[in-house]
Formats: C-alpha cells, structure tokens, sequence
C-alpha cells in the first residue's frame, strides 16, 4: 500500500528524546516538501508531521481520504475543543476578486490524541484570505487583503455556525457601505481588557502594486473597532455562539502616531477622520497581537516591530534582526516567534525572536515562506504552513512544551538594525549558515549515494505483494531508532 507523506514524516522524525537547540540545524531532521523538490528544515529536536499537503486528497486518521487540502495555505489558529482535541483552521489566500471568489478558510479537527478526524471548509466565496486572528469566544476572523473588496468574516472553527460579515473596518452588515471601506486588511487581534478590536492593513501610501488613487491617500491606516452599547451587551450572553453580534456594530478609528526624536518610539493617539493617519510611518503593518495591555504588530516595508502601550498612550518600534519581510505572528511569553515573508527568499523562515537575538526553527531554502504559526492550547504542538505547499504539525522530541525552555539556543542573529547592522548584512549571515547547512547536506546525500548503489528502486515493486516491503527512499532512513534521519524523503513511500 502506498504510504501517506503524513506517515512517513512521522517514522522520519521518530522521537530521540533530543532537547530543542533553536538556531541548531546540525542534527536536526530534513524533510523534502513534495510540492517544490526543497528541503525543509527542523532545527535539533524537532519532528514533524504534514497534516495537509496543497492538491492532494487529506489522509485522516482511519485512513480514508478527505477533500484535497487548499491552495496558499496562510495565516492559521489554533482551537482547543471540549473533547480535549482542537481544530486548525488556515486561510486560503486565493482567488481575485471580482471573477475568482475561490479563497477561504478551511478546518482541520484533531482528536485528544492528536490523530485527524477530519477536513472541511467553513468559508467561501471570498478572495485572498490571508491572516486573521482569533476572538475570545473561540471564533476565527479571517481578513481578506483586497483593496478593492477587502473584508473582514466572522468563522465557527467547528461549522456549526454560518459565517457572518463584521463591522471591525466599518463596513455595515448588510455591505451597503462596504466600497468606502474596502481594504488590503491583514490580521486581528482583541483587547479583552478593553473589548476592542484591532486590524492591521499592509496597504500603504505610494505602494507600486497599486495606481495612485487620492481616494485611498489613507491606505494602509490601522484601524481599531469599539463596540457600541448594543454589541457590548453580547459579551454578557452564556453560550458563545450568542457573542457574536460584538462585533455587529460601533465604531471606529484610525492609528496616528508621532515619533519621538530618538526614532526608538513616541506617542500615539485614535482619530476617527483616517485621512489625519499617517500610515507611512508605519508602513505595511501585518501580525498582531494583544496581551497584557500591549499591541504588538510587524511592518514590512522598513521591517519594524511595534509595541504599542494602549494604556499609556506610548508606543516602542524595534528593527527586527533579520533581513526579510515580519509577517505572521504569535507571542508566547517573553518570545515572539515571526514567520518572514521574503518571496522565496533563501532565509525565509519561523523565527524564534527574544531579548538575546534571532533563531530559526524551520524554514525551506529558496521556495516557500512559512505562514500561520500557532500552537496548540497546552503549547505541545506547533502548527506551520508552507506557503502554497502544505501544512505541519511540529512538536519537540524531548516530550516538552513550546513554553518551556529549550537546553541551549544558537542565534544566528545577535541585534539588529538597532545594534549598527544593515538589513544587508544580516542577510549575508544567514545567507552563510544556509550555505554550511546546504553543503553538509550535499556531503551526506553524495554518501549515502555511494553506499546505496544497486538498491532496487522501491517504485518498481508490484503494489500488490508489496505489504511488508521495508521503507525506502532515494536516501535510506538510518538510525531511525535513534531519531536520526539521514536521509531526504523524496516523493510517495511504498509500503
């Protein structure tokens, strides 16, 4: 029979009771992505699974075969369920609007045991659904980035509900406004402190993939949602399912701030003509994040994190420490991991980013950005998308949660712009350890070739009589008792 990507990933990554090293990648697991040919890799202690590989039919648990999994899989959450499972859910960032409403956003339900149970959609007939962010009542707003039709849906991870429209960027229930309010919207985040939503439009002024239009002299602004008295009273309601009208009605504002002449932070203040926005110095603005009182987002056109305290009224900006484009991202304590967007850019990665400095966790060279980075809620699983490709399940080999404390981190990265390096710079750093990593692989991969010469090509064998036929691949499988996989998965296993 023939053996599922999903499986084979996870015999190749059989659990060596290896501590996580981030910014490690010399013994960590390579994988190859079937979609592009590129190796993906795990920094040391890591293994994965691919839940949902683009095109191709989802493997559940019992062996039988869903729809095919989506195309452009990008931003993504994770919900934990009653059952003690969770649901995935991951946008589709398809689609053109008006003639291709072919995007949306689609669910991946695990059980307790982390086996899948099953694939669906929960949202169509919208285009380029790229982040989004999750709202306390367990539901998924999922943000369309289309100028010209840009919205923003309410989605049930579980299906149980229809999706709705929302007010978050002013645009009315019905849509009879929705053309004055149109966006390139991005990703969300709530205040529950304060019950207030925030989204973040990587539009900005002067940006080449638009013509000049004076009626978006605006673009790019990020807005901020407060619900009226009406939609405050759904927060009261019981069930979850009743909460969703918070976010029908209100109103909303626009992000303005004022540097201060360190050009490190300054002030900041909502105001409701957007047109007194000034979006330029903030330039692209993608993740957010609220906790604890601080918004946090990226930008990509200077490559900035901002941290805003909406309290005080004071904002801080930090050039990230690496050379490509902050997307996507989550927050787990004092760490922000960020997945970069770099258009196939060879450093393009899941960054795990704290006081110290910047270390990958997994990333492909030179074919697909990482998108969608979530954990589940005890923090045991990371989920990841290849942009495009496919979507993993990564979890530690020493048994531990993402929260905990890995034994040792290498960064690849040390500062940033802040510390008098150029964004240049950087790149060529890392452009350097991908080199080592790319020729130790090639040095291994010609080793193998050399040991491995006469071996029959698994694809030959009659899949009839081939039950108990050992794994094969273009690279044997060594030491998978140990955890250590020597070889490069390459195309369908045979079993």
């Amino acid at each position: 029979m023939k053996l599922s990507l999903a499986t084979a990933l996870l015999l190749a990554s059989s659990a060596s009771g290896q501590t996580w090293e981030p910014g490690n990648f010399s013994d960590g697991t390579k994988l190859t992505d079937p979609a592009t040919g590129g190796t993906l890799y795990l920094s040391n202690g890591l293994q994965a699974v691919a839940v949902g590989n683009s095109g191709q039919p989802v493997i559940l648990a019992d062996d039988s075969e869903a729809s095919e999994y989506h195309p452009n899989c990008d931003g993504g959450a994770s919900f934990p369920q009653e059952d003690g499972g969770h649901i995935y859910v991951s946008n589709s960032e398809w689609g053109s609007y008006p003639d291709d409403l072919s995007g949306g956003v689609y669910a991946l339900t695990f059980d307790g045991e982390n086996k899948l149970q099953s694939y669906k959609q929960l949202l169509s007939g919208t285009a380029k659904n790229c982040h989004g962010g999750e709202t306390p009542w367990g539901t998924w707003i999922s943000c369309e980035e289309t100028r010209d039709n840009g919205r923003c849906w309410q989605v049930d991870p579980t299906g149980a509900k229809e999706p709705t429209r929302t007010y978050l960027t002013g645009q009315s229930m019905d849509g009879s406004n929705a053309g004055e309010n149109f966006g390139n919207w991005e990703a969300f985040a709530w205040d529950a402190d304060d019950n207030k939503g925030y989204v973040t439009n990587d539009d900005y002024p002067n940006n080449p993939g638009f013509p000049d239009d004076p009626s978006y002299s605006y673009q790019g602004a990020i807005v901020r949602y407060s619900p009226d008295e009406t939609a405050l009273a759904c927060l009261d309601a019981e069930s979850d399912a009743d909460k969703w009208c918070a976010l029908d009605s209100g109103t909303v504002d626009y992000l303005k701030i004022t540097p201060a002449e360190s050009g490190t932070g300054g002030t900041f203040e909502w105001v409701s003509d957007k047109n007194e926005a000034d979006p330029e110095l903030y330039a692209g603005s993608e993740g957010a994040h609220v906790e604890n009182g601080i918004f946090t987002f990226s930008t990509i056109v200077d490559r900035y994190l901002f941290q805003l305290d909406l309290a005080a009224g004071t904002y801080t900006r930090s050039a990230v420490p690496f050379a490509f484009e902050p997307d996507n991202l989550r927050l787990l304590g004092d760490v922000v991991y960020i997945c970069t967007d770099g258009d196939d850019y060879p450093g393009d990665a899941v960054w795990r980013w704290d006081d110290n400095g910047a270390s990958r966790v997994f990333y492909e060279v030179g074919h697909s950005y990482p998108a969608g980075v979530d954990f589940t809620a005890d923090k045991m699983s990371m989920f990841v998308s290849l942009y495009g490709d496919a979507t993993y399940r990564i979890t530690r080999t020493d048994g531990m949660a993402f929260d905990a404390d890995p034994k040792k981190i290498t960064y690849e990265v040390n500062g940033g712009v802040a510390d008098g390096k150029t964004h240049e710079e950087i790149a060529d750093e890392v452009n350097a350890v991908n080199a080592s990593i790319e020729a130790d692989t090639s040095t291994t991969a010609s080793s193998e070739a050399a040991t491995s010469e006469g071996t029959a090509d698994p694809t030959d064998e009659d899949e009839g009589t081939s039950e108990n036929t050992a794994v094969e691949t273009s690279g044997a499988i060594n030491n998978m008792a140990a955890g250590t996989v020597m070889g490069i998965i390459t195309g369908t296993l045979i079993l």
